[in-house]
């Protein structure tokens, strides 16, 4: 994964992108630099559930959008469940944000969907043969449930996407090396995927157990049939690195939120 640089009207905007995505899924991963926030919330904080000067989260959103390349961009009330929502070619943005899911995914060109995150992992995808896109907010509890399994299977349902078309990037989120779970969160992964241990997804250590949420969400991409090759996972911790992500746990609350999106360009 890479970082590229968006240098708008006063600011410059960093953004990570996967060379998974081909060239016409704009994509990106955001980071906490290159906002007006300010304390906790420092840098590009782009939600407002935790306190944030609302002037400032709107500025920051100002940012995002032009960065993308976008007016307007979907994002839902997030509920860490496996619901999947589709977005329609001129669908109200009102209407989206009234939603409750966990997954956004559209057909329609120059439809922007999103995710907000502060540790859980974000996910975009991309059908390179029927230009459907989405993105996915997986947290250890829509791990759990499954809920990158159920937009892979919503893909294939209501728009014919095939394995071998998928081109997937997991972004930045909390890491194994920092997820550190008690016993109920490993007895709920272990139930969801009964090869986390052997598959190192679970990791046996004092006082507790850690677990690899990006090799979890990598595995049921992998069910679905996607080629690993097919799949980028960015291997960034939120929680280890403080001056370039927002991470809820490190912070104990007091933080700001990140943003993944992904909207395709019309064929010329």
């Amino acid at each position: 994964m890479r970082e590229v640089v968006f240098r708008g009207d006063g600011f410059d905007l960093p953004l990570l992108t996967s060379d998974v995505l081909p060239a016409s899924f704009r994509h990106g991963f955001t980071t906490r630099q290159g906002g007006v926030s300010v304390a906790q919330f420092s840098g590009l904080n782009l939600g407002k559930r935790w306190g944030d000067d609302p002037r400032n989260v709107a500025e920051n959103q100002r940012r995002l959008r032009a960065a993308a390349g976008c007016d307007e961009m979907h994002f839902a009330t997030q509920v860490h469940g496996r619901e999947v929502a589709r977005v329609a070619a001129g669908a109200a943005i009102e209407a989206t944000a009234r939603t409750n899911a966990d997954a956004l995914a559209t057909e329609a060109p120059r439809t922007c969907v999103g995710v907000y995150v502060a540790d859980c992992v974000p996910i975009v995808i991309a059908d390179v043969a029927t230009g459907a896109c989405a993105a996915v907010h997986a947290g250890w509890r829509g791990t759990v449930a499954g809920v990158l399994a159920a937009t892979l299977a919503d893909l294939a349902t209501t728009w014919g996407t095939r394995p071998a078309d998928v081109r997937m990037a997991i972004g930045p989120s909390i890491g194994p090396c920092c997820f550190e779970v008690g016993p109920e969160v490993v007895a709920a992964v272990e139930t969801a995927f009964p090869d986390a241990r052997a598959a190192g997804a679970i990791v046996a250590r004092e006082p507790r157990a850690h677990v690899d949420l990006w090799r979890l969400n990598q595995r049921a991409a992998l069910a679905f049939g996607v080629p690993e090759t097919q799949i980028e996972v960015a291997g960034l911790c939120t929680s280890c690195d403080r001056d370039r992500f927002f991470s809820f746990r490190r912070d104990r609350g007091q933080t700001g939120q990140m943003a993944a999106f992904i909207v395709r360009e019309p064929s010329p």
